[in-house]
């Protein structure tokens, strides 16, 4: 398993988690996209990385407080370039229905949700729902750094692949049980924690690797190598 996730789809040619940078990816030939989601105010799902709009829009605030049509004034796109100027912030439907016409294989992270537990279960809920919509041909990958997160996902699909997230601060001596309780098949570390020793445990173990984020062709090998695969920024230049 050394296959290459776009973080973000082509996020230093377009702006990250947009259309536009997912397009980029698929116009490269590149077989997975990595990006994010989490729920709004009325139950949207929007494809973010961060939970305040500030950094990555020409708004500030918490993404907790959009409704749709909040969602589609964002201007997700000038912040990168004045090319990408009024380019969306897509939905998670939007995004679904654009894989169903540009194929590529989807490692989708459900962020931990900053509200409550409710809203962390209505999370998982509704990205399921959007799944079910997706040719079945594309590969998916849930993946969170919340295991109870990753546990609700698997009492409600045992089929999908899930991933725990993790930094060094994460996993201790106590990883295959957190594996184990949450259901997933797969772990993806940060490099501070893929060292040699514990790739070989997780895979050992019979666990898929993907490492995060690799922007270096020769770090890239290196994981590759060990029976990784990488999320990278760069993902046009790690294509093996």
């Amino acid at each position: 398993m050394t296959d290459v996730h776009a973080h973000r789809g082509l996020n230093r040619e377009a702006p990250e988690n947009t259309l536009a940078a997912f397009q980029r990816a698929y116009d490269k030939g590149i077989r997975w996209i990595e990006t994010d989601t989490d729920i709004v105010a009325d139950g949207t799902l929007i494809v973010m990385h961060d939970a305040a709009t500030d950094r990555t829009t020409n708004r500030a605030g918490s993404i907790y407080d959009l409704t749709a049509a909040d969602i589609k004034k964002l201007d997700a796109g000038s912040w990168f370039s004045e090319e990408f100027a009024g380019e969306q912030a897509p939905t998670l439907p939007e995004l679904i229905d654009f894989l169903n016409e540009h194929p590529m294989n989807l490692n989708l992270e459900l962020k931990g949700n900053q509200q409550s537990g409710e809203r962390a279960v209505a999370l998982v809920e509704a990205a399921l729902a959007e799944l079910d919509r997706l040719d079945p041909s594309i590969e998916v990958i849930i993946s969170s750094f919340a295991p109870l997160q990753l546990a609700e996902v698997s009492r409600r699909n045992e089929g999908i692949a899930l991933a725990l997230l993790a930094d060094a601060r994460d996993l201790r001596a106590n990883w295959r049980a957190t594996v184990d309780l949450c259901g997933a098949t797969l772990i993806h570390p940060s490099t501070a924690l893929a060292t040699h020793e514990t790739v070989d445990q997780y895979l050992a173990a019979g666990l898929g690797v993907n490492v995060w984020t690799i922007n270096d062709l020769s770090t890239a090998n290196k994981y590759r190598n060990w029976g990784c695969g990488v999320i990278t920024d760069v993902a046009d230049q790690l294509q093996a």
